[in-house]
């Protein structure tokens, strides 16, 4: 058991390393090859090694998205979220669920061991999270909501605001992740830095936390091509009010359109290169 980080009183346990066997290890190496050796661009690479991990670590789903405006004590904000293992339904609850107010003191302990750190590191949930809490959390219903149990989650620092973050879930009734599945997936993404660091805004999104905190669920369920009346319907609100939010977001990000917003995330301009 250790203090964490920021100090306060909770311990949670630390991951012990489990050493690997001969297969994993084969299965490991493979996979990165196939990845490095890869001349598809960076999302098809970036899925291909996640569909990988998944079958590695038996995953059920996956997301990679970047957290911007690091600041110890606030919410975390993510953007850009990949995903895959999700339908429709269950992605846009775990969106809600990434923006949640509830976030800020669920995540403190993770970020707050990364920042101390400096360095990437991979966690399952039982080792930054006190479960009572979480359960009385406004997360955890969402989550629950989305069929989404036990999960991993790796975080790599791309700069002082910034970081690179990546999770793999399990549906409510499946088993824990073992230490040795946590250790295959910190091997796997501690060996793939050049997918961390690039793909992302050119500004990392250092501009995205000054919106108001529904803004940001609209903005990334745009990211994720979803319809005005789509959003609607999935944050229980009109549709007019979701053209308010898409029109401040375009303002903000001075871009005029759908397409645009997703080039100047994807390719880190406003679609004008």
């Amino acid at each position: 058991m250790r203090p964490a980080p920021s100090g306060g009183a909770q311990s949670f346990p630390t991951m012990k390393p489990s050493p690997l066997v001969d297969a994993d290890v084969r299965a490991v190496v493979r996979l990165l090859g196939e990845i490095a050796t890869s001349r598809d661009d960076l999302t098809v690479r970036k899925r291909r090694l996640m569909e990988g991990l998944c079958e590695l670590t038996g995953a059920d789903a996956w997301a990679w998205s970047l957290g911007c405006g690091l600041e110890p004590g606030r919410q975390p904000t993510y953007v850009s979220m990949a995903h895959g293992g999700f339908d429709e339904d269950r992605f846009a609850k775990l969106i809600c669920a990434a923006g949640h107010p509830d976030m800020a003191r669920q995540s403190a302990f993770l970020l707050g061991e990364m920042q101390q750190r400096k360095s990437h590191l991979t966690r399952r949930h039982q080792q930054f999270l006190d479960n009572t809490e979480y359960r009385a959390s406004g997360i955890y219903p969402l989550m629950c909501a989305a069929d989404l149990g036990p999960f991993l989650a790796s975080l790599r620092p791309i700069d002082g605001d910034s970081f690179s973050t990546i999770v793999l879930y399990r549906r409510c009734e499946a088993p824990d992740f073992t230490e040795r599945e946590t250790r295959i997936a910190h091997v796997v993404l501690t060996e793939v830095p050049g997918l961390h660091e690039h793909g992302w805004p050119e500004d990392r999104g250092a501009t995205v936390p000054s919106l108001a905190p529904r803004a940001r669920v609209v903005l990334n369920m745009l990211l994720d091509g979803r319809a005005r009346k789509e959003i609607a319907r999935h944050l229980g609100i009109r549709e007019s009010t979701v053209a308010g939010y898409q029109k401040n977001i375009y303002r903000h990000f001075g871009v005029n359109s759908h397409a645009a917003l997703m080039r100047r995330f994807q390719m880190g301009d406003g679609g004008d290169r």
